[in-house]
């Protein structure tokens, strides 16, 4: 494309393309601790509860994560299978790579995956709130507990976002696990996000 800016010729090779903004936001906690480990978060939208539950399975048993927690955004059934988007979290600290290795195994959203490079945190972020437009009014309610997945391990757990889990959905996790860390800060992230 040609067009005339201050007098002078412009050539565009890549045609512009305008992105509409979300018209909602939110707020979430970011995955990284205070002593930058990562706890594993994933996010799931419009899949069957049972995909959730075979990744907790498999992150159980292949990476030693330990309990989990699995949080409900929405849910509705559809055949006889209960369908909706989900939050998986788990409390034990891992490094960045290991949490990416992570994301690349189970079948969580792509949009989620590459998440951490969306916020100035550089980590993943996971609703805690209902979705509100500009106003103030609620789209979404807040997310809520819907099953804890109990296995042991033997790696440290971050007590920031076991805390953080106690104070949002009354579960206290602290008994699951048998080292944890003295870390106590949460990264809390408001943020622009759509309606789906």
């Amino acid at each position: 494309m040609k067009f005339k800016l201050f007098n002078r010729l412009v050539v565009l090779r890549n045609p512009i393309r305008l992105i509409k903004l979300p018209d909602l936001y939110t707020v979430g906690f970011t995955n990284r601790t205070e002593d930058n480990y990562f706890v594993p978060v994933f996010d799931y939208d419009n899949v069957s509860y049972s995909v959730v539950k075979e990744d907790a399975d498999f992150l159980q048993k292949n990476f030693n994560v330990g309990t989990l927690v699995t949080i409900v955004c929405n849910e509705r059934i559809i055949q006889n299978d209960v369908v909706g988007s989900y939050h998986l979290i788990g409390f034990t600290k891992f490094t960045f790579f290991e949490i990416k290795m992570m994301l690349e195994m189970v079948r969580c959203d792509e949009e989620f995956k590459q998440g951490y490079l969306r916020n100035n945190h550089r980590s993943w972020v996971l609703r805690i709130d209902a979705k509100k437009d500009f106003e103030g009014n609620e789209y979404k309610g807040k997310p809520k507990l819907k099953e804890v997945l109990v296995a042991h391990t033997i790696r440290k757990a971050n007590r920031g976002i076991i805390n953080l889990i106690k104070k949002i959905y009354g579960v206290d996790l602290q008994t699951y696990f048998k080292y944890m860390d003295n870390n106590n800060i949460v990264e809390i992230d408001e943020y622009l996000t759509q309606k789906k």
